[in-house]
């Protein structure tokens, strides 16, 4: 018994029962399996790909033909079914010859003989079996999209776009849509991969009518259109027609290909608003026939809930938070769903979080997956090469913090195209639902991304495209005023580390941009922008990791620099101090090698600055920790230093920060020179130059001052000051500012007895500096809030408080401020 007239037997049988008949892909599966091939094997020479064949139509074919036949059937078994088969229909025909058509013996079912049905028995291996629950579970989150093609057809669609990503489930829709909706009859092609392997439009009429409809084609074309659209019209017969895979017939403005125009005028029998007739096209790419009417329906992947019930029939834990980040990874896709099931089942032995752990990094490892995506690339380096250049162009961008881009990142990565086609070539990759976009911002999905990026590294266009998606961003942040702006800023640097050139990295580390508030031209690098956004331990990280890399003495100068002055600020005062001793070390290291540079006099002054600087900046953490008397002397020496007019923020700080020392004793000699060299504080702020007047300076000032008036009593102009401090802080987004003066606040509230007013900004004060991580402000918040409990009679938290104090005192190295806070404790 030859295979042809096998299928002739079971396309008979499987019609007699359930009134369709075999699609191609179940006849590929067929004729293979005869031949002995192996699923892999039927893949490879069909261009399907395995997972799609074993587990999404296999199992359902073997069902089906068990049905048809009347008795248990799989892969390994059915040719000895179909034999037996063969041979009853000829028996049969000899009893009767008025009926010789095949159609006529296959229509003989079991229940016609009194055999029992195998329907529902014919799957009693496991595999099988969860297979066919897998299927159902596809469609538990496709409810919503079959709702949405039912209410196209009431409203006359005739032809149906279902367009998505490789992978989403356009084609099971297709079917588990016809097949449910009640369709007489199901008719598909499906489009070769390979464009000379196309099956023309012809052709498939012309199988369609001798087929379905046991009617001849004529050799014209247009006649035999004709007699499809007259069956097509048959108001007893309900037809739905599934064109899968549409798009190798397209060319890269989502028309067809010359060899295949003949498709038009099929589409256009197809949209004959008289045929009984629902047509559902599957396409990675937009359809742009004019000429043609339908309806363009976009697929996304499957919710969260749907993969949840899937791997859970695969008894795969799904209460893992593992789970979320892979449906987030895999943009719900329905293929990377079964795949990765599969995988976890076979060679996890179902540990989902083992899995994820070793394969999260590489979201292609499963070899049908990177075929998947590899496959949609290639084809679009094919057809459209400039759309594929910015596909992987687009793989530079890293999608993490900032989780997107505007259309000018888009648009700056096609600086070799010319500017009038730049939307066309975006515009070509949206409509392959291969760039995701959204009010304006772009984004590729991380498996897309994995491609994207694989394939840039080994371009020519990997060292350019990070220098360009650079200068954007560097280019797009003119201005850093909240947390936001700071992480787009720095976005930048990850394309300079990309590519290893860390001295462009630590430029933009050092890169000065003009505060929003301030049109005197004032300017602060990014490090501290991070520093006043409140982002302090996220810079110290970057810092960390770039000055390992870093070779030039300048730029290590300078990093050094940023880096004591987040750590102390941070409240890690021996690894600040540390670090800018590292950045004295490396200032002396320049000095030696910048002495023949032509701006040796500018890089000399720049030195002597960070040198000053550093000193100011240590006696403040000197302060900080409680070490008064040695804040004092280093105060002191900072002031030798500030002859320089350049240094006079520096004097103005230095006579503030002492005049806050001495205001912290009670004896008369200190409270006179807390007085002098507040008043000298004061004029010098007055004469500085408008270049040193930002807003995170004054706003340092005022809590200086209200510091001073705070503990010289005079708690209505502290509270003026605090209040001033507020309104800069807000206005440059100086949230360790805002922290400090709310805590402040709260001192003078509960020395004015108002407690709950007291309690509440203490808190808040300890929730800001608890967000950015700054330890010293974190101490005094719960040593000030201590202080209040105590005052209120609420002992308990009152001690509460004080531990906490004494535990971050004692993490910072603050003894002296431990021994404070243990003071107070005796005091309950």
């Amino acid at each position: 018994m030859e295979f042809e007239e096998a299928l002739k037997v079971l396309d008979a049988a499987v019609f007699a029962k359930k009134k369709v008949h075999l699609r191609d892909v179940e006849v590929v599966i067929l004729k293979g399996s005869w031949q002995g091939q192996k699923y892999h094997e039927i893949a490879a020479a069909s261009g399907y790909t395995e997972t799609y064949l074993k587990q999404d139509i296999g199992p359902k074919l073997w069902k089906l033909v068990s049905e048809a036949l009347g008795e248990k059937v799989s892969k390994t078994n059915f040719e000895a079914a179909l034999e037996r088969r063969w041979r009853e229909s000829l028996a049969e025909a000899k009893k009767d010859r008025k009926d010789q058509s095949l159609e006529g013996v296959a229509g003989i079912t079991p229940e016609a003989k009194g055999q029992k049905s195998a329907e529902g028995e014919n799957f009693s291996g496991s595999e099988q079996e969860e297979t066919i629950n897998n299927n159902k579970v596809i469609f538990i989150g496709r409810e919503k999209a079959i709702a949405d093609l039912n209410s196209l057809v009431r409203q006359g669609a005739k032809i149906i776009l279902i367009q998505g990503e490789g992978g989403v489930g356009k084609t099971l829709l297709s079917w588990e849509y016809l097949t449910s909706a009640g369709f007489d009859l199901i008719m598909e092609t499906w489009m070769a991969k390979e464009m000379q392997q196309i099956t023309s439009a012809k052709s498939v009429v012309e199988e369609w009518l001798k087929r379905h409809f046991n009617e001849e084609p004529s050799g014209d074309f247009g006649v035999t259109l004709e007699r499809l659209r007259q069956k097509l019209r048959n108001p007893s017969q309900r037809v739905g027609v599934i064109i899968d895979n549409l798009e190798p017939a397209l060319d890269k403005d989502g028309k067809f290909i010359p060899a295949h125009r003949d498709y038009v005028e099929l589409l256009r029998v197809l949209a004959d608003r008289g045929g009984n007739c629902v047509t559902l096209i599957t396409s990675r790419e937009r359809l742009g026939e004019s000429a043609v009417s339908f309806h363009d329906y976009r697929l996304q992947g499957l919710d969260i809930a749907a993969w949840r019930v899937f791997f859970s029939s695969r008894n795969i834990n799904t209460e893992s938070s593992v789970l979320k980040d892979m449906h987030q990874a895999y943009g719900g896709n329905a293929k990377a769903m079964h795949i990765i099931s599969g995988a976890i089942q076979a060679d996890w032995e179902g540990d989902i979080e083992a899995y994820w752990h070793q394969n999260g990094q590489n979201l292609l490892i499963e070899r049908d997956l990177k075929d998947l995506i590899a496959s949609q690339f290639d084809r679009l380096q094919e057809h459209d090469p400039e759309a594929y250049k910015l596909l992987c162009r687009m793989g530079c961008y890293r999608y993490q913090e900032v989780r997107s881009v505007l259309l000018d990142g888009v648009l700056h990565l096609l600086w070799d195209v010319p500017e009038s086609q730049r939307r066309r070539v975006v515009q070509s990759l949206r409509e392959r639902s291969l760039l995701d976009f959204y009010k304006g911002e772009h984004y590729l999905h991380s498996v897309t991304r994995a491609e994207a990026r694989a394939r840039l590294k080994i371009s020519e266009d990997w060292k350019i495209v990070n220098r360009k998606a650079a200068d954007f961003w560097t280019d797009s942040v003119t201005v850093i005023d909240t947390p936001g702006d700071a992480i787009k800023a720095l976005e930048a640097y990850y394309h300079y580390i990309d590519i290893e050139e860390f001295d462009r990295a630590a430029d933009i580390i050092l890169k000065e941009r003009k505060l929003k508030h301030s049109d005197l031209g004032v300017a602060e690098t990014l490090a501290n922008s991070f520093g006043r956004v409140g982002l302090l331990q996220h810079m110290a990280s970057v810092i960390t990791s770039l000055a390992e890399n870093i070779n030039d003495e300048y730029s290590l100068t300078h990093l050094y620099n940023e880096f004591g002055n987040i750590l102390l600020r941070a409240g890690d005062i021996q690894k600040g101090i540390e670090a800018y001793e590292k950045a004295i070390e490396m200032a002396k290291k320049t000095q030696e090698v910048i002495s023949q540079k032509e701006n040796y006099e500018q890089l000399k002054l720049e030195l002597e600055k960070i040198n000053v600087s550093i000193r100011f900046i240590i006696s403040g953490s000197k302060l900080s920790i409680g070490e008064f008397e040695e804040a004092i002397k280093s105060y002191e020496e900072v002031l030798v230093l500030v002859e320089n007019p350049n240094y006079s923020v520096y004097t103005v700080g230095s006579l503030l920060a002492l005049s806050v020392l001495y205001s912290e004793s009670n004896s008369e000699e200190d409270k006179q020179k807390t007085i002098i060299y507040a008043e000298k504080a004061k004029k010098g702020y007055k004469e500085l130059p408008n270049m040193y007047l930002s807003v995170w300076i004054k706003a340092y000032s005022s809590v200086g001052f209200a510091m001073i008036h705070n503990n010289l009593g005079d708690y209505e102009k502290a509270l003026e000051m605090y209040r001033e401090a507020l309104c800069y802080a807000e206005q440059s987004n100086y949230i360790e500012v805002k922290g400090r003066a709310l805590n402040g606040l709260g001192t003078i509230y509960r020395k004015q007895n108002n407690l709950e007013a007291a309690l509440v900004n203490h808190t808040d004060a300890l929730e800001i500096a608890s967000k950015i991580g700054a330890k010293v402000n974190i101490a005094e918040a719960y040593y000030e809030r201590g202080l209040t409990y105590q005052k209120m009679g609420n002992i308990a938290k009152s001690r509460t408080d004080f531990q906490a104090a004494i535990q971050f005192y004692e993490e910072i190295g603050a003894p002296k401020q431990v021994a404070k806070v243990k003071k107070a404790m005796s005091e309950n």
